[in-house]
């Protein structure tokens, strides 16, 4: 007589007769002469702690034919079967590859069989031996969350491969795989707007021959966004026209406060020269 292999595993973990006849669905008769050849002696009855991982294994499990085994234990939060044991999480998949091999898996423990939730030893392998299917429908592979439909959907519509992969969470090279596939070009980022159309449409004309900035205000000073951050409307003005950085504050030097008309703009070294000319003509007159 042949000892089952998931028989001799209660037998030892300390299960009594009709417990795991009943768990296995086998006859208790054959668990009684399965003992009887392994020559070890009858259980007490009442529930018994667990003395092993294995033992606990075999606890939170439950046979539904065909070979199968249906883990009933808890699952963490991704789904796998674990067995708290002694403070610490353990894998039931490398359990039950152990309680098979012998020895824990050297890379990941998975299901190779197709029975939804099996957790049977002989169905565990390890996959630095037998590769695991990352697309199986019960594998442990993760499935991805967009289908390809969504994806075609959002490129026919004409999104770029980045708004795709930041809206749905895909893989970059996969948008752009389907991209090649469907034959369908590149979408061009559009062109950052010149500073000639951001003053143009930031500005308007004013009485006097001044000009009334109406864009953006921040702090009670009109700004412009140039390279893709914000400045003074004023000082960006003022570099323009004179080809150099503006040295200190750059104010409206017509007399209307309002005005950013650029050659009505000066900065302090334009206002000093100012002072400077003047002060030397009232002084001749003075003299």
């Amino acid at each position: 007589m042949t000892v089952r292999l998931d028989v001799e595993e209660l037998l030892r973990a300390g299960y009594g007769d009709r417990t795991i006849a009943r768990q296995l669905g086998v006859n208790i008769g054959s668990v009684t002469r399965a003992r009887t050849l392994l020559r070890l002696p009858k259980v007490r009855g009442g529930l018994k702690p667990a003395g092993s991982l294995e033992d606990f294994y075999w606890r939170r499990t439950r046979p539904v034919g065909g070979g199968h085994i249906e883990w009933t234990g808890p699952r963490n939060t991704k789904g796998v079967p674990i067995i708290h044991w002694q403070r610490t999480s353990h894998s039931a998949l490398r359990i039950a590859y152990k309680i098979r091999a012998g020895h824990e898996p050297i890379g990941y423990a998975h299901v190779t069989c197709t029975h939804p939730g099996c957790i049977a030893p002989n169905c565990v392998a390890d996959s630095a031996v037998t590769p695991r299917k990352g697309h199986h429908r019960l594998g442990p592979g993760v499935k991805p969350l967009t289908s390809r439909e969504e994806i075609v959907r959002l490129l026919t519509a004409g999104h770029s491969d980045r708004y795709i992969c930041l809206r749905r969470g895909v893989n970059s090279a996969r948008v752009a795989r389907i991209r090649a596939e469907l034959g369908l070009p590149a979408t061009q980022m559009p062109q950052p707007l010149s500073f000639e159309t951001r003053w143009t449409a930031s500005t308007e004309p004013a009485d006097g021959g001044h000009t009334r900035w109406v864009g953006t205000v921040r702090g009670g000073r009109p700004v412009i966004r140039v390279d893709g951050r914000r400045i003074s409307a004023r000082r960006a003005a003022f570099e323009r026209l004179h080809g150099r950085l503006a040295v200190g504050s750059v104010q409206p030097g017509c007399g209307w406060e309002p005005c950013v008309r650029p050659d009505h703009l000066e900065d302090r070294p334009m206002r000093d020269q100012l002072n400077t000319q003047l002060t030397a003509i009232f002084g001749e007159i003075a003299a």
